[in-house]
């Protein structure tokens, strides 16, 4: 399905349900917040919620409670650090939930704050705070939960939904929901009518439940010992091809299937390598997940510990889990296949080929942590991979401000193409919308003309009201098509063709928010995109207006632009302390390991898409930007960040230029 059927249906099952406008902006802005696709300052892996501090909060405590460590990682300052982050968002949250659900949470961390940096020294005053901090993360959760219920309902401001929608969105990613089983599972509740606050809980945050799992284990025909490695409770068993399958009901064709794959693999495995041995078993047992999906990925990583312990017995051949994955819920009657991890099928293409020969070991690192499949320890080579590029815990502040400038540019071409996106699913809708009004309306006269008596003037007046109904969808979609004509003039302003791709990001933002003194052109742009706004709803509705006030007042653009600096440096500490917990003191299960890894790998792209653009422009650069290493050039775009926004304080954005925020061959504010 397309992006715009997808949204198309999503906008149509929101107006069957009878959502109002506001509950369909907190819909979209969960499932936008915790979309792996969305841009990093879109996704709530980048956002300061209280729902990631507390997570990091503990996982750090906790960390600094393991016995026996010679030096507790992370460091106490930093440890107390994130404990005072985290009490400051709570306090937050707490402005926006129902009045003494987090009385007890907050009570807990200033209690831990009250003790200062030295109460985190020990291992049992850590292991103490650690408990005290997992119960605030209970307190929390239980509060978010009730607060976005009274959101659903209509009780609190838009504010108070926006945040409460992230912080939600970051309950389901750090809990495993998997988004595109999320959103599958909205759109399905919605198509069942009327949504409650209670039935959206539930399709958010589904209660655990026991899932069976199926992975494929190569490099062994017979895992021995394996009762007593893993928990009874978890009923591990190896399937062979021609075993009986139990526990597995309708799910065991499936299993069947997974089994024969693996022995058709190994055999051409072994045929390929000429009799090359190649062994291989099916290991199936039960996680406690809140979808397939989630189930899926936390049986792999509980099956890749359990292969530390057969790795550790033999080192004379490779052990590893084959990609694909089963997943059963015995419930719902429901499995899942998947390959680990998602291979694409477009034609790929290097960022530039012009990076410099000092930078091969950050490409490669970046590549290693984006195909290594533990989460920790991918986030902490995230870090390994900034730091080749020679940026230190105390350059983390300049490679936030780099980051920034890059994430105007993410978020003003995410901002046009959602809007597009968005018009042309408004239209599909409201077209699908007039469809079904036309069908009702023809059902109700066919059954009218058959009918006879009361019942058919009962009947008749039925249909009568649905022709009316189908007139007005009618004309509604007369009017979107008017709208959807302007995007036209709009494209060609923008210097989009038929793919959609945004040339002019300048002109873009002139439409959005036209200067005092547009000329005609600007203008004309400017008041397409106003008949836009009239057809637009939803979450996308909101962004443009927040941006139209911010590009209209340039000291609030400038504050913004800031905000997201403080962000990425929050992130890039965090992923500072991984680095630390995971590679130098083993850590490789955290508490918000799934946002980690995300956040880590999207902050490595950004660096290096800002580098490989720098270093693919630099040769008509001026001489002292050509040849520069990459620490120069993240300290050359952070001087250039704190520039822009002393301009942009001064009331005016004339001259800034988004296009080549971070071009070598511009100042950011050279505009012509």
């Amino acid at each position: 399905m397309s992006l715009v059927s997808a949204q198309g249906e999503l906008i149509r099952l929101c107006g069957r349900a009878g959502l109002s406008e506001g509950q369909r902006v907190v819909l979209e802005a969960v499932l936008v917040a915790g979309d792996p696709v969305s841009v990093l300052t879109r996704h709530v892996g980048c956002e300061l919620t209280g729902v990631v501090t507390l997570a990091r909060a503990h996982s750090a405590l906790e960390s600094r409670a393991r016995p026996g460590r010679v030096k507790a990682q992370p460091y106490a300052n930093l440890a107390f650090g994130l404990v005072e982050a985290a009490l400051e968002e709570v306090e937050r949250v707490r402005l926006h939930v129902p009045t003494g659900r987090l009385d007890a949470a907050i009570a807990g961390l200033t209690s831990i704050a009250a003790d200062g940096g030295g109460g985190v020294q020990g291992v049992a005053d850590c292991e103490a705070k650690a408990t005290l901090v997992q119960s605030a993360r209970a307190d929390l959760r239980a509060a978010v939960v009730a607060g976005l219920a009274e959101v659903w309902r209509g009780g609190v401001t838009p504010d108070a939904g926006q945040r409460l929608a992230r912080e939600m969105a970051a309950l389901c990613v750090i809990e495993g929901r998997q988004h595109h089983l999320l959103n599958a599972e909205l759109r399905a509740a919605l198509s069942r009518g009327r949504l409650d606050a209670d039935q959206l809980s539930g399709v958010l945050l589904p209660a655990e439940r026991d899932l069976r799992v199926a992975v494929v284990v190569e490099g062994t025909s017979r895992l021995e010992g394996l009762g007593a490695l893993m928990d009874p409770a978890c009923a591990p068993s190896v399937v062979s091809p021609g075993d009986s399958v139990v526990g597995w009901g309708k799910g065991a064709s499936d299993l069947k299937a997974l089994v024969e794959m693996a022995r058709h693999a190994s055999d051409a495995r072994r045929a390929w390598s000429r009799d090359q041995a190649g062994g291989q078993v099916v290991l199936t047992f039960t996680v406690h997940a809140r979808d397939v999906g989630g189930a899926a990925l936390l049986g792999r990583q509980r099956a890749s510990e359990l292969l530390d312990q057969y790795v550790a017995g033999q080192r004379t051949s490779e052990i590893r889990l084959r990609p694909e994955t089963l997943a059963f819920d015995p419930v719902a009657r429901r499995t899942l296949r998947l390959s680990v991890p998602v291979l694409g099928t477009r034609p790929v293409r290097p960022l530039t080929t012009g990076w410099p020969s000092a930078l091969r070991e950050s490409l490669r690192t970046a590549h290693i942590a984006r195909v290594t499949e533990a989460p920790t320890t991918a986030a902490g080579l995230c870090w390994a991979a900034l730091e080749a590029l020679e940026v230190k815990p105390d350059s983390v502040s300049k490679l936030a401000r780099a980051l920034s400038l890059q994430a105007v540019r993410q978020q003003v071409v995410d901002l046009h193409q959602r809007t597009r996106t968005a018009v042309a699913a408004e239209v599909a809708a409201i077209r699908t919308a007039y469809r079904d009004a036309q069908a009702m309306a023809s059902r109700l006269e066919a059954v009218a003309r058959e009918a006879s008596g009361e019942h058919a003037v009962t009947v008749a007046k039925k249909a009568d009201a649905a022709r009316v109904a189908a007139a007005e969808r009618g004309a509604a979609l007369d009017a979107a098509r008017r709208a959807e004509a302007q995007l036209e003039v709009l494209d060609a302003w923008t210097g989009v063709g038929n793919d959609g791709v945004l040339r002019r990001p300048d002109d873009w933002l002139d439409a959005v928010s036209p200067p005092a003194d547009a000329d005609p052109a600007v203008q004309m742009a400017a008041d397409a995109l106003a008949d836009l706004f009239d057809l637009l709803e939803g979450e996308t509705a909101v962004r443009l207006h927040e941006w139209r006030a911010m590009l209209a007042d340039p000291a609030s653009l400038a504050t913004w632009i800031e905000k997201i600096a403080d962000q990425f440096k929050t992130s890039l500490d965090w992923l500072y302390v991984i680095r630390n917990t995971a590679l130098h003191d083993g850590q490789f299960v955290s508490a918000s390991d799934l946002l980690d890894v995300h956040s880590g790998r999207a902050l490595v792209d950004m660096t290096l898409e800002f580098l490989g653009n720098w270093f693919q422009h630099e040769g008509n650069a001026a001489p002292e930007y050509v040849a520069l290493p990459a620490i120069r050039v993240i300290g050359h775009l952070a001087q250039r960040q704190e520039e822009i926004l002393r301009k942009l304080r001064g009331g005016s954005r004339e001259g800034w230029t988004v296009a080549r925020l971070t071009s070598p061959t511009s100042t950011g504010w050279d505009r012509t």
